[in-house]
């Protein structure tokens, strides 16, 4: 009896002992700044998260590109080309295969075009919100290129390839701010109010464009195709023809997903609105497509 009552106490002990270390050593841990296992860790709130997905910092200049950049046409930013990965291996059909894309040298407008600029090269004004500092939308592909020839060699569109690779702004996240929506670089469906906002309102992104997620959608230049055929590295511009053109961008009542910088939409250029198929199977011209756009201009 008193072997088993010893054999006992020294168990307890070694227990005690045991459990001592395991403290010592989470104290030493936490002083040495060592982090706890993930499992360890509470769940972080939505608004922790996104402060901590806050890491867009301007892309800096280089001396030799400098000229270039000063004489960047009123508006507009200078984007230094480059490589990039295009696309998104796990995400819709249409966003594969990633595939790596260079691109020159180009110019690209800072905001979306507004209706006030519209207004002053087309003389009307296609927009369901109206404001002059509001970017114009209802515009379909074949106003943007009558904008363009008004425009006298001062716009075109981007291409789908230019277009990624800006509005990445040289980020390989979800979003060009990080991988969870952050409300202080877009307007999406749970913070636009169910309308446009004057372009700008939000902070920009890396080459300090605005917008470029959520708002309204935008236009490029490149015909739509269910899936990235690769024809070339250098400047790709799509197919040489084909029944619709690519949107990018999402727009205010766009949802988060829909804002992820590969995201593709597409639409006939004739086409003002999205058909909305009824329950009967008519098909009625009344869903609004929310699609602007804006400039690019290439250096020589």
């Amino acid at each position: 009896m008193k072997t088993m009552r010893f054999f006992k106490f020294i168990t307890l002990l070694v227990l005690i002992c045991f459990l001592n270390a395991c403290s010592d050593e989470s104290a030493e841990k936490a002083k040495d700044g060592l982090h706890p296992s993930l499992s360890e860790l509470p769940e972080m709130e939505e608004e922790s998260a996104q402060s901590s997905e806050k890491r867009v910092t301007p892309i800096k200049i280089s001396p030799e590109d400098q000229e270039k950049a000063n004489n960047a046409p009123e508006g507009m930013v200078f984007i230094k080309g480059g490589c990039f990965v295009m696309g998104n291996d796990y995400t819709q059909e249409d966003e594969k295969p990633e595939h790596e894309v260079c691109v020159n040298d180009f110019y690209m407008d800072k905001f979306e075009v507004t209706q006030a600029r519209w207004e002053k090269v087309m003389g009307n004004n296609p927009s369901k919100f109206i404001g002059a500092d509001l970017p114009v939308e209802q515009v379909n592909h074949q106003d943007v290129q009558r904008f363009i020839k008004k425009s006298d060699g001062g716009c075109r569109l981007p291409t789908e390839a230019e277009w990624e690779y800006a509005a990445r702004g040289g980020a390989t996240t979800r979003y060009f701010w990080g991988n969870m929506v952050n409300e202080e670089y877009t307007w999406y469906e749970e913070n636009s109010n169910e309308t446009t906002h004057p372009v700008g309102s939000k902070e920009p992104n890396q080459y300090g464009l605005y917008d470029t997620m959520g708002n309204v959608w935008e236009w490029v230049d490149d015909w739509y195709e269910p899936y990235y055929k690769i024809r070339t590295k250098d400047n790709p511009k799509g197919p040489e023809s084909g029944e619709s053109k690519v949107v990018r961008g999402g727009s205010f009542d766009s949802s988060a997903g829909a804002l992820r910088i590969t995201n593709r939409v597409w639409l006939h250029p004739k086409n003002k609105v999205f058909p909305k198929v009824t329950t009967y199977g008519q098909i009625m011209n009344e869903v609004y497509n929310y699609i602007g756009f804006r400039c690019a201009k290439s250096i020589s």
